[in-house]
């Protein structure tokens, strides 16, 4: 039994480690795009940094997959936008998700009727809860197959 945990948790360290996705194991999976490139691109994309002007393809080989695809029109002309995202979590004091009539009440606890009507219930499981969500931290904009610009969130 304790084998098979074993080896279970090492299968599923090695498909996770080859799941992520770096600048080097990019380059090496599309060695005719790097080369296409530039030398001055060749040198950003190791770097993991972009320039307007680089293709998508040099984009990809430098930040990777985007989180999601954005498109619109600026000044008449369309455009697209791959945003990349990450976790962000933020503690909420008396969160309840779900059924607001059991959230907090302003005289303490959360229902009125509980027997410990002093504050909060030492075993509350509501008192505070940390939510995750995902906000953007950097997005590249391109005309085209070309990059026109990018932002990173702060």
């Amino acid at each position: 039994m304790n084998g098979a945990v074993h080896l279970g948790l090492g299968a599923f360290l090695c498909a996770f480690v080859a799941a992520c996705s770096t600048v080097e194991s990019r380059i090496e999976a599309n060695p005719r795009i790097y080369a296409s490139l530039s030398p001055d691109a060749q040198v950003l994309v190791r770097q993991g940094a972009i320039r307007e002007g680089m293709p998508k393809e040099a984009v990809f080989l430098a930040w990777g997959h985007p989180d999601s695809v954005r498109s619109g029109s600026r000044t008449g002309r369309p455009f697209e936008a791959w945003v990349y995202t990450t976790t962000q979590s933020q503690f909420v004091s008396g969160y309840y998700p779900t059924f607001d009539r059991f959230g907090y009440y302003r005289y303490g606890g959360y229902w009125p009727y509980w027997p410990y009507h002093g504050g909060f219930y030492p075993g509350d499981p509501f008192i505070g809860q940390i939510v995750y969500h995902e906000v953007p931290y950097k997005v590249a904009f391109f005309e085209g197959d070309r990059c026109t610009g990018w932002e990173y969130a702060r």
